[in-house]
């Protein structure tokens, strides 16, 4: 009885620590804390946006906002230049990297004839986007260009979280595992290593890249409503589309199937777009393009490659 006793003992002595090294890895590898006191509600009609001349963090990377609650680029702005403004959701936000590593803060080096004003926000989307462009252009008429970037979620558009489709199992095991995930870090990093590289979050969007669904028509109709806003005021407005990481990793051709939605409708709606697939799919290795276990945010390599497309 003492011996098992004592093997019971150096068991659970063990995954202590293996929890602790867990909880110490993700810190670094897998950071998702966001620091709430960064945002304002409302800021842009019903949309938020980031406080200005704020410093928080975010994903574990230090996060400073300019004067105008944009993403800090390390460039001074100069008000007696045109704006261009670049607007997105997290993806361009540049979340997990740091401030002056952001493809938008690489993009604001390269063209100091402009202030490149990075007004993108965590969980934007397709709404979020009119009503930022709608502020902008009514207050600020020194707005030249806008650059939107489309990732392939923005289709959820204004739905509501309860009105998707759940994404992962509803039956016990789905609970047991969300359960797991969510109070025991060991867990969550066998997880992520383990389906580090699954396209399950790719294969539940490509399910609304249908001609006719509903949720795809209402995101695409919201950009030509941006497009439309911005031609009133004589404001150049493009589009780029961004890939997932497991789209990069297919050789099926079908996997562009949302791009080629996308492109054919901003063809047809004489929408200017561009599509950063090509460029980023010619890297010697997509993989270090992403985020640890992450299939759509950039890693600071990943946001050097996109700024490398933006400038061709």
């Amino acid at each position: 009885m003492k011996k098992v006793g004592f093997s019971l003992l150096v068991i659970v002595g063990m995954l202590f620590l293996l929890e602790g090294f867990s909880r110490l890895l993700l810190s670094k590898l897998y950071n998702r804390d966001f620091d709430s006191l960064l945002i304002i509600e409302n800021k842009y009609g019903t949309s938020s946006g980031l406080k200005p001349s704020a410093k928080g963090k975010v994903w574990g990377q230090q996060f400073t906002t300019d004067k105008f609650g944009g993403r800090a680029s390390g460039v001074p702005l100069n008000s007696n230049k045109k704006k261009w403004l670049f607007i997105g959701d997290s993806v361009t936000e540049g979340v997990g990297v740091d401030d002056e590593s952001t493809f938008a803060s690489r993009h604001a080096r390269d063209f100091l004839n402009y202030d490149v004003l990075n007004i993108s926000l965590i969980g934007y989307s397709v709404t979020d986007y009119y009503n930022v462009l709608n502020h902008w252009l009514e207050n600020d008429t020194s707005v030249e260009l806008v650059t939107l970037f489309f990732c392939l979620n923005d289709v959820y558009g204004p739905v509501k979280s309860t009105d998707l489709p759940a994404i992962g199992r509803q039956d016990m095991t789905g609970k047991v595992s969300s359960f797991l995930q969510k109070n025991y870090n060991t867990y969550k990093l066998l997880k992520l290593l383990v389906f580090r590289f699954n396209d399950r979050y790719y294969q539940y969007d490509f399910q609304f890249y249908q001609p006719e669904h509903l949720y795809f028509l209402n995101s695409v109709n919201a950009l030509k409503v941006c497009q439309e806003l911005c031609n009133q005021r004589g404001v150049f407005f493009q589009v780029v589309m961004m890939p997932y990481q497991s789209q990069l990793r297919s050789e099926n051709p079908n996997v562009l199937q949302p791009q080629k939605l996308l492109g054919a409708y901003f063809l047809t709606n004489g929408i200017e777009f561009s599509d950063a697939y090509d460029y980023l799919k010619k890297r010697t290795n997509v993989n270090e393009l992403y985020l640890f276990g992450d299939e759509i945010h950039f890693s600071e390599k990943g946001h050097a490659a996109m700024a490398g497309f933006l400038s061709e």
